[in-house]
């Protein structure tokens, strides 16, 4: 009676710790799966291929993108869905698990929202050997538009949209500093880089001086309008269509907005510096007394009846 009283008790307390694992089991799996779900909700990983990672109010949105290509790397993923391949850094810090050199077709990387200027997909002639070859213009002045850039690099503003859909990334509408157009080699007509001169005309500081005489000089404009001569290279430099120590009456001497001084006109002459004692400069009075007429003068003002009758 005994043995078998303790062989229940045995069996009792057995089943007691038994028991009490697998519910220790259970509540840590539970924890495990309430864990891995809000990780998943957080970044939305059940979702489509392209797709934003919601986050709670004040955090940061992540959007994913699937990998497709053999040749996809984290610079051309950053370079086509936030503009700039330096970005690249920010992805490699956030997706650990990726090899930036060359992602596996079928990864996951996400990007975070505010660095996003296309949802697009990453075309299949974008990056490695299926890309396209451009030439590259990075927007720098005030004044810059998509169809500015297509006139000076195409030779003509209406392929502004031939630009638009080769840089899809881009709005149009809203081309800013820093931004890098992609230029199609068959439109390109120029590589010379856009000057500041040509991109300020459409902007509202826009101001240039006229040459009208041959002998002017450059570092003359230079004193007058920016109040230093020694700027003559830098005027130099903004004005690279201009030959510097050969000015022609009509050019004109585009002056940068931070160097310019006065829009005051002038003869730049008069900015030269006197080099002798200034003297009295007699000024011709308004009108003069006009002089007897000649007798040929008589002729061409008055014709032939003014000859006396014979």
């Amino acid at each position: 009676m005994n043995t078998r009283l303790r062989k229940l008790t045995c069996i009792g307390i057995a089943g007691f710790i038994l028991s009490g694992l697998c519910w220790g089991c259970a509540g840590v799996e539970k924890k495990f799966d309430e864990w891995q779900t809000a990780i998943r909700e957080k970044m939305d990983l059940d979702s489509s291929d392209q797709r934003d990672a919601a986050g709670q109010d004040g955090q940061e949105k992540y959007f994913i993108h699937t990998t497709r290509w053999s040749w996809e790397t984290m610079a051309y993923v950053a370079e086509w869905y936030t503009g700039d391949a330096g970005n690249a850094v920010k992805l490699v810090d956030l997706n650990p698990y990726v090899k930036p050199e060359k992602i596996a077709v079928g990864s996951e990387v996400v990007i975070p929202v505010s660095l996003l200027t296309t949802r697009e997909p990453l075309p299949k002639n974008f990056t490695g050997e299926h890309r396209e070859d451009y030439y590259r213009h990075t927007v720098r002045w005030p004044g810059e538009s998509l169809s500015l850039i297509a006139s000076w690099y195409t030779g003509s503003h209406r392929n502004w949209r031939k630009l638009a859909r080769a840089n899809p990334q881009l709005n149009p509408n809203r081309i800013k500093k820093g931004n890098v157009i992609r230029i199609p080699l068959s439109l390109l007509k120029t590589r010379a880089a856009l000057p500041q001169k040509v991109a300020a005309k459409f902007t509202a500081q826009y101001f240039a001086y006229t040459v009208k005489a041959d002998d002017e000089k450059l570092e003359d404009i230079a004193r007058w309008y920016t109040g230093n001569s020694a700027n003559r290279d830098r005027l130099a430099k903004a004005n690279p269509d201009l030959n510097p120590d050969h000015l022609t009456p009509g050019n004109e001497v585009y002056i940068p907005q931070n160097l310019l001084k006065t829009r005051q006109p002038v003869n730049v002459k008069a900015a030269e510096p006197a080099t002798t004692p200034s003297t009295p400069v007699a000024k011709v009075p308004p009108s003069e007394p006009k002089t007897a007429l000649t007798e040929d003068e008589d002729i061409k003002l008055f014709g032939p009846k003014q000859f006396p009758k014979h």
